[in-house]
């Protein structure tokens, strides 16, 4: 029982090992990655066994249409209004303050924008 635990342990060690060499090696990560995707497996053409011809693949674009703008809608708030909700969003979550800058108007990120000349 002793030798097939010391066995058992080993052959773990030496999968581990083999591991930690493909997520620490760069080069063999790479070559390996290689192989994978490039070796062709050899397929046996003399068996009796019928491979399935491959399923259709569909499409289902079930997604809800975007909201249609509204006519009536208000003017943009004013630039630095925008930058001041965005400073708060950043207080309170700033893992959603992305939010208000998708949503700000090109006149407000204008507005923030600096360019560095050459010197």
């Amino acid at each position: 029982m002793l030798l097939q635990q010391a066995q058992k342990t080993d052959q773990i060690t030496e999968r581990a090992g083999g591991m930690e060499q493909i997520l620490t090696n760069p080069d063999f990560l790479a070559d390996y990655t290689d192989r994978f995707f490039t070796e062709v497996v050899p397929v046996d053409i003399d068996s009796d066994v019928q491979t399935q011809a491959p399923q259709q693949y569909q499409q289902n674009y079930d997604m809800p249409a975007p909201p249609a703008a509204t006519a009536g809608q208000q003017q943009a708030a004013q630039p630095q209004q925008q930058w001041d909700a965005f400073g708060d969003a950043m207080n309170r979550s700033p893992e959603n303050a992305w939010r208000h800058l998708a949503h700000m108007s090109p006149e407000a990120l204008r507005s923030k924008l600096l360019f560095m000349e050459a010197s």
